[in-house]
Order: structure tokens, then C-alpha cells, then sequence
């Protein structure tokens, strides 16, 4: 049997809590990043737990993330139905490109972003139920 013990908490605080839709880990940075239902992404210190950064994303809840094998660029979609990707190599994580990718259906759009690990690939998947590939930093 394996056992689970608690050895961070991030966002207790309770200063901006809303529904988290999607938490990945940075691949090289001490870093969690959450995409919420308010619209907004943060990134907190798995060191200290603290949220480091908040940004406004999207219209509409950021429903998905996923950050390339260079941990330089973070891509997120939401119930807007659209796609950005974001510098997160720079201090003010500014959005380097947008394009809608999903129609929406049932109040929800883009469900599912991810890098390919090898090739320069960014997939998607969307309430519209069509799976998407774009090549991504050519």
C-alpha cells in the first residue's frame, strides 16, 4: 500500500479563489501554474507555496495548459474557444499570439492543449469534438 502525505498548499488564502480548471508543473522552474474559471492563470512557488503571478487570459474560463519542452512558452485554451500563447521567459508573461481554434458548444470551447514531446507540434482538442494539430514555432 502507498501512503499520501500533504506537502504543499497553494492558494488558501482564500484572497482570489475561484474553480481551478487545469494545474500543470513547470518542466524546469519551480513552478505550479493554474488555469481558472475567472479567467485568469497563476503561477505559484512550489517552494514557498505563495502565487508569484496572476494574469488575465482569456473571455472566458481558461479550461487547459500546457508549457513547450523549453519551459519558455506557455500555451492556454478556454471556454472562449480560443488558443494564446503566452512568453512566460519574460516578467510581464506577455501573449504572444491568439487564434480561435473551437466553436463552442454547451458554454465550453478548446478542452484539451498539448506539445508534442519531439516534433514541433501543439494539438488541441475542443467541445466541438475535432482534435486539432499546429505546428508550433517554425
Amino acid at each position: 500500500m502507498h501512503t499520501v502525505a500533504s506537502i504543499l498548499t497553494c492558494g488558501a488564502d482564500n484572497t482570489f479563489s475561484t474553480q481551478i480548471n487545469k494545474i500543470i508543473s513547470h518542466p524546469t522552474l519551480p513552478l505550479l501554474i493554474s488555469g481558472h474559471e475567472n479567467k485568469h492563470i497563476k503561477f505559484y512557488d512550489t517552494n514557498s507555496g505563495k502565487c508569484v503571478f496572476t494574469m488575465s487570459a482569456h473571455l472566458d474560463g481558461v479550461t487547459t495548459l500546457d508549457v513547450d519542452q523549453s519551459g519558455l512558452t506557455l500555451v492556454s485554451g478556454g471556454h472562449d474557444g480560443s488558443i494564446r500563447f503566452w512568453d512566460i521567459s519574460s516578467t510581464t508573461r506577455a501573449c504572444l499570439q491568439e487564434f480561435t481554434a473551437h466553436r463552442r458548444k454547451a458554454d465550453e470551447g478548446v478542452l484539451s492543449v498539448q506539445f508534442h514531446k519531439k516534433l514541433p507540434w501543439l494539438v488541441s482538442g475542443g467541445a466541438d469534438g475535432i482534435i486539432k494539430a499546429y505546428q508550433h514555432g517554425i
